[in-house]
C-alpha cells in the first residue's frame, strides 16, 4: 500500500487533548453533529418514496461511461453496473483535474439521493446528465479550484451543453432541498482517527489512515453501501485496518481497546452494531478484490 491515497490526516496530530487547533471535545462534537446529519436530512431513506412515502421528491480527459439509452425514464431501475461506471469515471475526471477524491463521494451522495427521489428509474442519458450535474455541484461547493461548466459539458462528448447541466442542477437542488453538504465516510474517517491514543506515533497513524482511506474510497463505487451510514463505513474500515495482519503491529491491543471504548462512549459507534457487522466482510472482499487476492 502506497501513500497515493493519503490526502489529509489534516486537522493536526493528536497531542494530549489538543489536536492541531482543535480540542478533543471539538472533534467529538463534530462527529456527533455528522452522525445526527446522516440519520436525518442526509439519510438515503428520506429521499426514497418507496421507503418514506412523505418524502419529496480534451482527448486526455476521460470519456464518459457508455450507458444504455433505450430505457424510458419510468423504465428499469438504475442498475449497479451503470452506477459503478459513473463512479469510476468520476474518479478519473477528478484525478485528471487534480481535485480531492472526496468530491466523488459527495457527488455520489447527491446522485444517489436524487435518483432515489425518482425511485431510481431513469435511462442512461438521464443518469449521465445527473452525474455530470452532481459532480459540477460538488466541485463548485466543496473545491477551491474550479472547473468551468463548459468543460464539464464537453465531457459528455456532445450529448449535453452547459444549459442542460444548469437545468438539471435546479432539479437536483430542489429535489434535495439544497442539502448538498453530506457527511462522507472520508470525513468521518479523518475525525475518528484524530481520536487515536496519543501514544500511537505519527507514522503509524498515517499508515492506518492510508489503508482505511483506500477502503472507504472502494466503498463509494459499490452500490451495496448506498444505504449504509457513512460513519459505519468509516468505522468498519478502521476496524478492518487495525485487524489486518500487516497493521496489527502499529497499535497494541490495550491501545486498540482504549480507542474502541472512547469511540463507543463519545461517538456511539460499536463493533457489534448491525451496520458495522454487515459492512466489514463486504469491505474485506472489496479490498481483497482490489489487491488481486482471493483470501484477502
Amino acid at each position: 500500500m502506497t501513500n497515493s491515497y493519503y490526502s489529509q490526516f489534516h486537522e493536526g496530530r493528536i497531542g494530549g487533548d489538543i489536536i492541531g487547533n482543535l480540542t478533543c471535545g471539538c472533534v467529538i462534537d463534530r462527529l456527533k453533529t455528522m452522525r445526527h446529519q446522516e440519520k436525518t436530512r442526509y439519510s438515503y431513506r428520506n429521499y426514497d418514496p418507496r421507503q418514506n412515502p412523505s418524502s419529496s421528491a480534451s482527448s486526455s480527459i476521460p470519456s464518459p461511461p457508455h450507458l444504455p439509452q433505450s430505457a424510458p425514464p419510468t423504465g428499469p431501475t438504475l442498475n449497479s453496473t451503470w452506477r459503478e461506471k459513473i463512479c469510476h469515471w468520476s474518479f478519473n475526471v477528478i484525478d485528471h483535474f487534480d481535485l480531492s477524491r472526496e468530491v466523488v463521494a459527495i457527488s455520489l451522495s447527491l446522485f444517489d439521493r436524487y435518483l432515489a427521489t425518482l425511485r431510481n428509474r431513469c435511462n442512461g442519458s438521464t443518469a449521465l446528465l445527473a452525474s455530470l450535474t452532481t459532480l459540477h455541484i460538488a466541485i463548485k461547493v466543496h473545491e477551491v479550484r474550479k472547473v468551468k461548466l463548459t468543460t464539464l459539458a464537453n465531457l459528455s462528448r456532445g450529448q449535453f451543453g452547459a444549459r442542460h447541466i444548469e437545468e438539471m442542477e435546479w432539479k437536483v437542488l430542489t429535489a434535495l432541498q439544497w442539502h448538498i453538504h453530506p457527511p462522507t465516510a472520508m470525513a468521518f474517517l479523518s475525525h475518528l482517527l484524530l481520536l487515536l491514543p496519543p501514544q500511537v506515533n505519527d507514522a503509524s497513524k498515517e499508515e492506518i489512515y492510508a489503508l482505511s482511506r483506500y477502503i472507504t474510497e472502494l466503498s463509494v463505487c459499490d452500490a451495496n453501501f448506498v444505504e449504509v451510514s457513512p460513519s459505519a463505513v468509516a468505522f468498519s474500515a478502521v476496524l478492518n485496518t487495525l485487524e489486518d495482519r500487516r497493521y496489527r503491529r502499529l497499535i497494541s491491543n490495550s491501545m486498540r481497546d482504549q480507542y474502541l471504548r472512547a469511540i463507543a462512549m463519545h461517538v456511539g459507534l460499536r463493533v457489534e452494531d448491525a451496520e458495522v457487522v454487515g459492512a466489514r466482510p463486504k469491505l474485506k472482499r472489496l479490498l481483497a478484490s482490489s489487491l488481486g487476492s482471493v483470501d484477502g
